[in-house]
């Protein structure tokens, strides 16, 4: 989920993110955060999420977690989100994550 999280947000999100979850660290896809390039990079960033959500439910699905599985994780872990690193960021980044706002 956090991965999941990381390659839609910027590094400097995904630096608060680590701040709040220290312990993952060693699996978060930092160098994976995504960075505004321009129009293109947008429309191109835009486009990817789609598929990334669908992998990032493939992935998961793939572990065993059912849908419900699935939404329980997401939403715990935008409460420890929001109760670590404020409401403000939490509710921006729940914005922006395509699918996260659906299932929290």
């Amino acid at each position: 989920m956090l991965n999941f999280i990381a390659k839609n947000s910027t590094r400097e999100e995904v630096e608060t993110l680590l701040e709040a979850f220290p312990a993952a660290e060693g699996f978060l896809a930092i160098d994976e955060a995504t960075e505004n390039k321009g129009l293109f990079g947008g429309l191109a960033s835009k486009m990817n999420a789609s598929v990334g959500v669908l992998a990032a439910l493939n992935e998961m699905t793939s572990l065993g977690l059912t849908v419900e599985d699935i939404q329980k994780v997401a939403k715990e872990t935008v409460e420890y989100t929001r109760e670590k690193a404020g409401p403000e960021f939490t509710d921006e980044i729940v914005a922006r994550v395509p699918g996260l706002a659906e299932i929290t």
